[in-house]
């Protein structure tokens, strides 16, 4: 088990290459803490990564946490534009992040809902993401 959780957080910070050394430890240590907090299936993580995001509890759980330790959401799961835009700024013009935002606008009410619904739209409407999960 401990090989899979590996795994995973392996595979977060391997997707968030356009971020500097230190923000991928501070990733590194956010999906650990996540993943225990969580329980979330380290199959599950990989999927998402893939876009595949089913309705998995524990997942939506992992994203919540994700993007809150990584200050992209305050606890209610709204939308941090201060964090957005600095954390895809290397990645993403004004336009695009400001097109993004236009789109991914959650409209669950419960945060882990939120964030998962946030972080989907996210996703999918990113050419040039990174991915949390």
């Amino acid at each position: 088990m401990k090989q899979i959780v590996v795994l995973a957080v392996l595979c977060v910070i391997v997707s968030v290459q356009a971020l500097t050394d230190e923000q991928k430890a501070k990733v590194k240590v956010a999906a650990e803490k996540c993943i225990a907090s969580s329980g979330a299936d380290p199959a599950s993580i990989e999927k998402a990564r893939k876009g595949e995001f089913g309705d998995d509890a524990k997942l939506k759980e992992f994203i919540f946490c994700l993007l809150k330790v990584t200050e992209m959401v305050d606890d209610n799961a709204d939308v941090r534009l201060d964090k957005i835009k600095e954390k895809l700024t290397k990645d993403l013009t004004e336009a695009e992040i400001t097109t993004l935002l236009g789109k991914c606008k959650p409209t669950a009410t419960i945060p882990v809902e939120k964030a998962a619904e946030f972080y989907k739209c996210y996703w999918a409407n990113t050419p040039k993401r990174i991915e949390l999960v």
